[in-house]
């Protein structure tokens, strides 16, 4: 019977054909899957990616595009549920958020929104809770439960009335003496010109139902021009006092007292207040930092153990205060970052050729290698042996090894997060000192860290941002033959990267290219005839060895906490002048030829 005869390239053709056809049928389960995703059935692609890895293990374009799709499916998944929330369509934004939970359970962004959901139930409940603290006095709490509600619904129309309510109670409470700022609301009509002072106050006394007092160093001789019309009382009494460097101070609801404005009077009858902030984010020596430096106080006393800040100032300086710290006593934002470090190794061995006898030798009557010289006297075919007897050689080997870490990661806003997942290797290294009874050997061990790598630094913007600086190294260690000296050389292999990339929340980006190659060849021939071009592989046998590694890197950051929007009126506030300090300014206008207020400075004439 004759048998076909093969060629020596069939081993690559059907190599080659093997690899083709499962190249083949997963670039078309990848194709299809995709286009799934794109319309909108994320978990039937998500399933076919799934249900082909399991057949294919060790398919890396398979992996990657699995890990592609299901962030790009939960993206789209997140997008649309936190759309429905802000329109106040919480059903679809539940529905959205469930189907994000289904392909990742452990997604804290969905978890957080499910549970903000199940809470605005009891919105109602938390604004009860606030106007009851309101009505109680507790402006702190009803505040809490109010930040609580809007947090929760920025839109919501019951936190939004009881942030009304308590800026009203809040302008009430800075406001005190009632009756004398009615009073001081009233308008008034003033032309003077170098008239005495005392003289102005008894009209203003008299027309406002006001009674002035004057301190006893108040100058009798002072004089002041004013022209005003239409203005408030107290607007006309504070440009009084600036012309004339006074000061005022409210005794009772229709009593002031006009003192001069120096250092000592200021001492004597300026009012005081003392509050403790109790601090829950930012630190007590930086908050005291921060009111020395603006608001120039002295007297405050910081307690490191409460984390508390208790000053002694105007009853401005402290309102000032409370404002400062509390757009500054925010929480640090903090991100999750979910990484994923995957190592594809790709080995690829072939050997083709045939294995010729490597040894040749003598054996005695008995069977056994001959060893002296002069048995080799009668040598026939049966006491000549060759080792190991021709035989053809076909070897093939295919390796991909995938060695996949997912380490999640929770870091603060600008702190750096360290990951290192390997071992330790110990090193010892010998020191020799000479001494009178021969050399003295001291052995020491020192250890290096080989393995993964992975250093991050978050810092977490306003707009839902997160720019990363992130430093990967991929290394392994292997010992060295011992010096003389009895150290112990190591050889470390490293890969390394370094890259800083501002990512939105929830996006994710896969980092790759860090792709090692080594390629080898070996050969077992007849020397001469192994060359011959066509038939050298009947002489001998020829191994080409490749290898190739390639690292990538996915990294996803979501954003847990970030800092809360604060309106403009809430972080700007009128200070008053350089020398005078105060929580809010006067309204003041300059009358010009049209009948509008006009406010005469000394010496001025009045057409």
């Amino acid at each position: 019977m004759n048998l076909p005869r093969l060629s020596h390239k069939a081993p690559y053709l059907m190599l080659a054909l093997c690899v083709a056809l499962a190249g083949c049928g997963t670039a078309g389960v990848r194709k299809d899957a995709q286009a799934l995703i794109g319309e909108g059935q994320y978990e039937a692609g998500i399933a076919q990616l799934e249900e082909a890895l399991k057949q294919h293990p060790r398919d890396t374009e398979l992996n990657i595009a699995l890990i592609q799709g299901r962030r790009q499916a939960i993206e789209a998944l997140l997008t649309q549920a936190d759309s429905d929330r802000s329109r106040h369509d919480f059903g679809g934004a539940r529905s959205g958020y469930g189907r994000v939970l289904t392909l990742e359970p452990n997604n804290r962004r969905a978890l957080d929104a499910v549970r903000q959901i199940e809470q605005m139930r009891n919105l109602g409940e938390r604004i009860a809770l606030g106007q009851a603290a309101l009505r109680g006095g507790d402006l702190f709490g009803a505040e809490r439960h109010m930040r609580e509600v809007l947090l929760l619904d920025p839109q919501n129309e019951g936190g939004l009335a009881l942030r009304k309510d308590i800026e009203l109670v809040q302008s009430r409470t800075a406001r005190p003496n009632p009756q004398l700022r009615s009073k001081l609301e009233r308008p008034v009509t003033l032309e003077f010109r170098d008239a005495n002072l005392k003289t102005i106050f008894e009209v203003l006394s008299q027309v406002a139902g006001l009674n002035f007092i004057f301190d006893k160093d108040l100058r009798p001789d002072m004089k002041a021009t004013i022209f005003v019309r239409d203005v408030r009382i107290e607007d006309a009494v504070a440009l009084l006092l600036e012309q004339n460097q006074l000061h005022q101070k409210v005794v009772n609801d229709n009593t002031l007292l006009i003192y001069p404005d120096s250092p000592q009077k200021t001492k004597d009858y300026q009012e005081l207040v003392m509050r403790t902030f109790y601090l829950t984010s930012i630190d007590s020596n930086t908050a005291l930092n921060l009111v020395k430096t603006m608001l120039k106080t002295r007297d405050v006393f910081v307690d490191e153990r409460l984390n508390t800040l208790t000053m002694r100032d105007t009853p401005d300086a402290v309102r000032m205060a409370e404002k400062l710290l509390q757009s500054q006593d925010q929480s640090n934002p903090e991100v999750v970052l979910e990484v994923q470090v995957m190592e594809v190794a790709r080995s690829r061995i072939l050997e083709l050729g045939l294995q010729w006898p490597n040894t040749f030798g003598l054996l005695n009557a008995d069977g056994n290698p001959v060893g002296i010289l002069d048995q080799l006297r009668g040598i026939n075919s049966s006491r000549i042996s060759i080792a190991p007897a021709p035989q053809a050689k076909i070897n093939a080997q295919d390796n991909d090894i995938n060695t996949l870490a997912s380490p999640v990661i929770r870091v603060s806003n600008r702190e750096q997060a360290r990951i290192h997942i390997g071992q330790r290797v110990p090193i010892i290294s010998a020191t020799s000192v000479p001494s009178t009874q021969g050399p003295v050997i001291t052995e020491s061990v020192t250890y290096l860290d080989v393995g993964l790598k992975l250093e991050v630094t978050p810092v977490v913007h306003l707009n839902n941002e997160v720019a990363i600086k992130v430093a990967l190294e991929v290394s392994n260690a292997k010992p060295l033959e011992p010096t003389r000296q009895g150290t112990i050389p190591v050889q470390v292999d490293t890969r390394n990267a370094q890259t800083s990339l501002r990512l939105h929340d929830g996006e994710t980006q896969v980092l790759a290219g860090l792709v090692r190659n080594d390629q080898g060849a070996s050969g077992n021939k007849i020397p001469g005839l192994g060359d011959i071009p066509g038939l050298g592989r009947l002489f001998g046998s020829n191994r080409s060895d490749n290898s190739q590694s390639e690292l990538v890197l996915s990294i996803t950051p979501r954003i847990i906490r970030n800092l809360p929007y604060q309106s403009p009126s809430d972080m700007e506030f009128a200070t008053g002048t350089e020398t005078s300090m105060q929580i809010r300014n006067l309204n003041r206008s300059v009358e010009v030829e049209d009948e509008q207020t006009l406010v005469a400075v000394p010496g001025a004439v009045r057409p």
